[in-house]
């Protein structure tokens, strides 16, 4: 229920953002479809998805990140192997990873498992978002050292600009999708 209410808040956020005065730019639309779909398999907000992937790879399904990530969603293979034995799945070789499905799957499913991790919490979403960027154990070592303060811990947290970014991404996402949204009624 709780998760629900993150991303009612998230649609929210969107919604108050539809007066803003900047022009947004077009939402890529050559992966449209499978985020689309694989989104909605997990429960997540598609245009939420489309801004992590904006701010991860700017859509480049071949990028390679300064510490080996791969892909769409910027894929450590550290994830890639939590998720083939979450799955009970071999681990995809490197070169699928790069493969825009396989890809969306494991990040999306990385991502959901980053907003159940933090369920209940208020800042819910920048903490997921933290967590996608940095690693669970980064983020749990990070509170330890902020005692426990969850606020403390976002407003000192070294990626600061990575969620507000990804949120801001994502408010312009929404006003793009504005007459599609009201027919959807997210």
């Amino acid at each position: 229920m709780n998760r629900f209410f993150a991303f009612a808040g998230l649609f929210l956020f969107c919604a108050m953002s539809h007066a803003a005065e900047a022009t947004p730019t077009a939402i890529p639309s050559k992966f449209s479809d499978q985020i689309e779909s694989i989104s909605l398999q997990y429960g997540l907000n598609p245009r939420f998805v489309q801004a992590v992937i904006w701010r991860e790879s700017r859509f480049n399904e071949y990028a390679r990140g300064s510490h080996g990530e791969i892909g769409l969603m910027q894929l450590k293979i550290s994830t890639v192997r939590d998720w083939a034995k979450a799955h009970k799945r071999c681990i995809p070789a490197t070169s699928s990873i790069y493969d825009s499905e396989v890809n969306l799957h494991i990040g999306i499913w990385r991502l959901d498992q980053a907003m159940k991790n933090w369920e209940g919490y208020p800042d819910q979403v920048s903490l997921a978002l933290f967590e996608y960027n940095a690693g669970r154990t980064a983020i749990l070592r990070r509170l330890a050292h902020c005692g426990g303060d969850v606020s403390l811990l976002i407003n000192s947290y070294q990626s600061g600009n990575y969620a507000s970014e990804i949120l801001e991404k994502y408010k312009e996402y929404c006003r793009l999708d504005e007459t599609e949204l009201e027919i959807a009624q997210f």
